[in-house]
């Protein structure tokens, strides 16, 4: 049985925004390559690079596709008693109950893709954004190589962030804390991070990867929350 069967029903499912800037040239550029490379190689009468344009031409698609398919395939679903977020494809799916995930840390960004850099590996586990996302829902839950049990595990500064991209993100967060309240949490603390509203990551990544609670793995959570 899977894990999320424990959360009770599904109350809605998120996928990330997809964003032209980024799938066009993602799945473009090979084919586009190649037909300079084939055109020039026909021009120049020179069939090795010709040939070479036809391989990018044939390679090229099907390898951008399966990447677009990766980041494309994330979602989060929201159950009564928890969520779930992961990816159709491959990766590990992380279900939660809504006890485990820290609500100071619940906030809206704009310009979530200013935290990607050096820590581009981190998509592969706990980011769900495309290229060139923009609004996204961030919150710190427990680490991400536990199980879901029937005790809450504690939020895992660093290895239990989780950021989603998607338009929806400012719903999201309502959902997530509207769950917050369903699992007992005092419906003071499950909104404390409303007034933040939404926010602006600035700066280079590395400054703005510092700017999303739960993120540095020495976070710890504010004393007025």
């Amino acid at each position: 049985m899977h894990p999320a069967y424990a959360l009770g029903p599904r109350i809605r499912r998120y996928r990330p925004s997809i964003h032209l800037s980024h799938a066009a040239p993602l799945l473009g550029c090979g084919p586009s390559v190649g037909l300079i490379c084939l055109a020039c190689g026909l021009l120049t009468s020179d069939v090795e690079f010709a040939g070479f344009g036809v391989l990018l031409m044939l390679v090229f698609p099907p390898i951008m596709a399966a990447v677009a398919t990766f980041h494309w395939s994330a979602y989060l679903d929201l159950y009564e008693n928890g969520l779930v977020v992961g990816r159709s494809v491959i990766g590990k799916v992380r279900p939660m109950w809504y006890s485990e995930i820290d609500p100071s840390t619940i906030r809206v960004f704009t310009k979530i893709d200013d935290v990607r850099g050096p820590h581009r590996s981190q998509i592969l586990a706990n980011w769900h954004f495309t290229g060139g996302a923009d609004l996204a829902v961030t919150f710190l839950g427990p680490h991400l190589a536990t199980e879901l049990g029937p005790q809450a595990r504690r939020p895992q500064p660093g290895k239990g962030i989780v950021l989603f991209g998607s338009r929806d993100a400012v719903e999201i967060a309502e959902q997530i804390r509207a769950g917050l309240e369903r699992g007992g949490c005092p419906p003071r603390l499950a909104r404390w991070s409303q007034r933040f509203g939404v926010e602006r990551v600035e700066g280079p990544h590395y400054r703005a990867v510092k700017q999303i609670p739960g993120m540095e793995p020495r976070w710890k959570p504010p004393y007025d929350a």
